[in-house]
C-alpha cells in the first residue's frame, strides 16, 4: 500500500466510515501483506491496533471494546503520515501481536477440541450399541453362542447400511421403541457424519 491508500484507510475510519473492528482487521491484513515495509507513521499505529486487536479477541465481541487509545493513535499516524513515499521499518518481534495471535489459536482450538470431543463421544457410544445388538441379533436369529455372535457381531457392526440395519432389528428384539431405535441407529450416525464433515470443510485441510 501507498502512504495515499494508507491514509485513505485511515480516514476511513475516523470519518465514522468503518468500524473501529473494521479497521484493525483492514489494517491487519495490509500490515502483513507489506512485510513491514511501511511509512514510519504506519509502524508506529501498528502496537496499538494490535493491542486493540487483542482486546477484541477477549471480548469475542464487536463494538464492545473502547477505541479511543486507537482513534488518537489513528490520528496521530494521519497527521505524520507523508505523501512521499514509504520508509522501510524493520521487521522485529512484536510481542503485543505475538499474545494476540495466541490468543485467536487458543479460542479456535477451545471450540474445536469442545465440539469435536462432544462428536467423538457419541460416535463411540453408537459403536459400542451398534456391537452389541448386533451381537444380540445373531446370537437370537442363529442360536449362536455368546463368543461366536460377540465376534461376528463386532465384524458386521461396522459395515456400513448393514450394521445400522442389523443393529436396529437387535434393538426392536429387546424392546426398544422402533422410532427410539431408528433414530438412534440411523438418525444419529448420519448426524454425527455430516456434522464432522461439514466442519471438516469449514475448518478445511490446512496446510
Amino acid at each position: 500500500m501507498t502512504p495515499a491508500d494508507w491514509r485513505a484507510l485511515i480516514e476511513a475510519y475516523l470519518d465514522g466510515r468503518l468500524s473501529a473492528e473494521a479497521f484493525m482487521r483492514r489494517f491487519v491484513e495490509a500490515w502483513r501483506a507489506a512485510d513491514g515495509r511501511v511509512p514510519p507513521a504506519i509502524a508506529s499505529l501498528q502496537s496499538t491496533v494490535e493491542a486493540f486487536e487483542a482486546d477484541v479477541l477477549d471480548a469475542r465481541e464487536d463494538g464492545v471494546v473502547n477505541d479511543d487509545e486507537l482513534r488518537q493513535a489513528a490520528q496521530r499516524a494521519i497527521s505524520n503520515l507523508s505523501e512521499d513515499g514509504p520508509a522501510v521499518a524493520p521487521q522485529t518481534f512484536d510481542r503485543t501481536r505475538a499474545r494476540a495471535e495466541f490468543r485467536r489459536f487458543q479460542v479456535q482450538a477451545t471450540g474445536c477440541a469442545g465440539i469435536g470431543c462432544v462428536i467423538a463421544l457419541i460416535w463411540v457410544a453408537l459403536c459400542v450399541l451398534q456391537i452389541y445388538f448386533v451381537s444380540e441379533w445373531i446370537q437370537e436369529a442363529f442360536d449362536w453362542g455368546a463368543w461366536p455372535s460377540a465376534v461376528a457381531g463386532f465384524l458386521l457392526a461396522f459395515v456400513p447400511i448393514v450394521g445400522n440395519i442389523l443393529a436396529y432389528l437387535g434393538a426392536t428384539q429387546e424392546g426398544w421403541p422402533s422410532l427410539v431405535a431408528a433414530i438412534v441407529f440411523f438418525a444419529a450416525p448420519a448426524a454425527t457424519i455430516i456434522s464432522g464433515w461439514t466442519r471438516w470443510r469449514q475448518q478445511g485441510p490446512r496446510g
